[in-house]
């Protein structure tokens, strides 16, 4: 009774309305003397738009039943799913918000004439408050979460409720009556969003108070909707990347697959909003961004375990894929740094493969990120057969990066573990044979930690994502230059001097312009290649410039510190078994 009492004084007495805050003052009073442009021409009562003067038949609900079929918004990690049809309180506003039924169209009062309408008297479509049927970029409603990993239910006194039933509904996060609940957004919020005050009453993320996203307070300059009032991602919180409505893509990211994955990131990571300039680095030559003709196919759910998403990849027909959402979890990512193998606070969050081929949550180790896809996946372009500008031929190819780093291994650079070596003279100063190093300090921008330049695989303008260049084209002349990459561990004066141990190296790089990759395997040497060619000292041969010996063997062979033989036929000169 108190409650219809209510509805009388509001309808008949618009001087005893409440604050501004209330329906009167809102656009959702679509009485003749609303505020917005959608309005009746003659109709006086407010809520008689949503609700019988008097419960008749379908109790309180004033709105004709939609027969639209809803499709709902889907991730792959969701464990809750929403009804096909809105059901509650989300039903009664998605009949004016989904387009399908006019505005003015009462089960008490038939039909009231309206202002501001689009056909029909419905909606207008190209009004952001348009939701129509296909619900898949907005918020899901009408279903009962399942609190686990990173949700829960709202807390007692939360403005925030779940219904009676205990369904998200749109009157979760929305008053009908109150537009002004966020004075900042009036979008009929129940409360401030402030640094996703209304997220947060549902979704946790541990890392999310001590991430490099909620700390930031940079001002979003020209990409801010209403820089006046929301200067920093901050404060903006979650609306800063998602969209709660109309978002045109998976997760609820603003941009959508139909801009590619990566959009929402580089949006702001282009030197301008965020210092470093990434957005430039995924444009150079080699880089990790997607394709540029469309969406990377990253899923949330993708692992060694998904049954619809496996990664590392099963077979070489699936399509290889990369996003920043593979390397970085925005909700965790830090400025924090690390030092090698250890993972920094970039990469902080994100799941990956261990050295065991198995997922690890967080990733412990940088390389653990890495190996998700340069370890055990099956389509890995080498591992076809395929080839690309600076690509070295071996005998072996061996793309399972897991296996070439492992320790047990012949020979490899120090990823997974120390070097297999204790005398490595040839090391610059802070180096040791101690020492490891992370896939980055090869694969890396170049001149990444510079400028505007950020640290990581981003975009190089070298082959393989390298960090300096390379040279692996035989008959190049030696220079600082050609093997920079090289040089940046291992001293180049020592290297090219002739000391014991390293005469054959300037007779070879700087007589025969024979580059380093003619001998030695980058990233190492597994058992399987070592079974025909050696393997210490990452001796790997480049079968496209090293032929076999005199007796048909391609072999090199250690005989102890700074010795051993080589069996090749490599620019004229044979060598069978000869010693050095």
């Amino acid at each position: 009774m108190k409650r219809i009492l209510l509805l009388a004084l509001l309808a008949l007495a618009p001087g005893l309305a409440a604050a501004k805050s209330g329906l009167l003052e809102s656009r959702h009073n679509l009485s003749a003397t609303g505020p917005g442009s959608i309005r009746s021409t003659t109709e006086k009562r407010a809520c008689i738009f949503c609700h019988t003067p008097h419960k008749g038949a379908s109790g309180t609900e004033n709105r004709p039943r939609s027969q639209a079929l809803h499709q709902h918004y889907r991730s792959s990690t969701m464990a809750s799913q929403g009804a096909q049809s809105a059901s509650g309180a989300s039903r009664t506003c998605l009949s004016c918000h989904d387009g399908t039924i006019a505005i003015g169209q009462t089960v008490s009062g038939g039909s009231i004439p309206m202002l501001g309408t689009g056909p029909g008297g419905r909606i207008p479509t190209n009004r952001p408050a348009y939701l129509g049927s296909d619900l898949s970029g907005s918020h899901p409603v009408s279903f009962k979460p399942m609190p686990a990993g990173k949700t829960r239910d709202p807390v007692r006194g939360d403005a925030v409720k779940l219904d009676r039933g205990g369904n998200v509904q749109c009157t979760s996060c929305h008053d009908p009556h109150s537009e002004d609940g966020d004075p900042e957004q009036p979008k009929f919020l129940v409360k401030s969003n402030k640094r996703s005050a209304i997220c947060s009453s549902c979704h946790t993320l541990p890392n999310w108070p001590s991430s490099s996203h909620q700390l930031q307070t940079r001002n979003f300059g020209i990409r801010s909707v209403n820089p006046a009032v929301v200067s920093d991602m901050a404060e903006k919180g979650c609306a800063a990347c998602h969209a709660q409505h109309n978002a045109r893509g998976a997760r609820l990211v603003k941009g959508g697959r139909a801009d590619g994955d990566d959009k929402v990131c580089l949006d702001c990571h282009d030197g301008r909003t965020a210092p470093l300039d990434v957005n430039r680095e995924m444009a150079k030559p080699w880089s990790h961004a997607a394709p540029s003709s469309g969406p990377s196919g990253h899923e949330a759910s993708e692992g060694p375990q998904s049954a619809s998403n496996r990664l590392p990849e099963p077979n070489a027909g699936i399509p290889r894929h990369v996003a920043c959402v593979d390397c970085h979890d925005p909700h965790s990512v830090s400025a924090v740094d690390a030092t090698a193998p250890r993972a920094s606070g970039a990469l902080a969050g994100v799941w990956g493969i261990d050295r065991n081929g198995q997922r690890v949550e967080p990733v412990n180790y940088e390389y653990e990120v890495c190996f998700k896809c340069h370890a055990d996946s099956m389509n890995q372009p080498q591992g076809r057969g395929g080839s690309s500008g600076g690509t070295v031929r071996r005998l072996v190819t061996e793309v399972n990066l897991r296996r070439v780093f492992d320790p047990s291994s012949p020979s490899s650079h120090p990823v997974i573990g120390p070097g297999h070596s204790a005398d490595v003279p040839s090391l610059v100063k802070g180096l040791t044979t101690a020492s490891q190093i992370y896939c980055s300090d090869c694969h890396a921008s170049n001149g990444a930690g510079t400028g505007t330049v950020p640290k990581g695989p981003h975009g190089s303008i070298y082959p393989h994502l390298l960090e300096r260049n390379y040279a692996t084209a035989d008959r190049t002349p030696e220079s600082p230059d050609a093997y920079a990459l090289c040089y940046k561990c291992h001293d180049r004066t020592v290297l090219l001097s002739s000391q014991s141990g390293f005469k054959l190296h300037a007779r070879h790089v700087v007589d025969q312009s024979t580059p380093c990759s003619v001998c030695h395997n980058a990233h190492g040497v597994t058992a399987a290649a070592a079974s025909s060619q050696g393997g210490a000292h990452l001796m790997d041969y480049d079968v496209s410039v090293a032929r076999p010996g005199p007796r048909g063997a391609l072999r090199y062979t250690s005989r102890g510190a700074r010795s051993g033989t080589c069996s090749v036929s490599c620019h004229g000169a044979q060598h069978d078994e000869r010693a050095y």
